[in-house]
């Protein structure tokens, strides 16, 4: 595939800058998770396994997005292949942010809804920026 063989996203300064930032940010907002619900079970106890379940698949999607996001942008400041890292983690927050935005309108508090919905945004912002063709010919 044409788009998975294109090399670094290096011309794209402001793109590597917001894979870098947008990594940190959700590598930070799985730890913050993780303690916040590990403090949680521990005072109010476990609860049922569904809950156990998506409050883990929360932490390892933005765990999984954001490792994708900052190794992309590792590896295109140093000019190696990043275009496939960037589109697997702008996939990966954007499979997880679209199927639970229902839930999260209906039952969540409007604290939870607004990361869901800024991590979806800039996440299809980047796959936007990541996928088109260069402008200077250069791939």
């Amino acid at each position: 595939m044409a788009l998975l063989r294109a090399t670094a996203i290096a011309n794209h300064t402001r793109v590597n800058q917001l894979l870098r930032v947008f990594g940190i940010v959700l590598l930070l907002g799985g730890l913050g998770h993780t303690a916040g619900v590990r403090h949680f079970y521990f005072t109010a106890g476990v609860p049922e396994a569904n809950r156990v379940l998506l409050d883990a698949w929360i932490a390892e999607a933005q765990f999984l997005g954001g490792g994708l996001y900052l190794a992309a942008s590792h590896a295109s400041r140093a000019g190696k292949p990043s275009r496939a890292l960037a589109v697997f983690g702008s996939l990966t927050i954007i499979g997880f942010t679209l199927p639970m935005l229902p839930v999260l309108f209906s039952r969540a508090p409007l604290v939870f809804r607004i990361p869901a919905m800024i991590y979806l945004l800039l996440s299809l912002v980047i796959l936007a920026r990541v996928v088109r063709p260069d402008r200077t010919g250069s791939r």
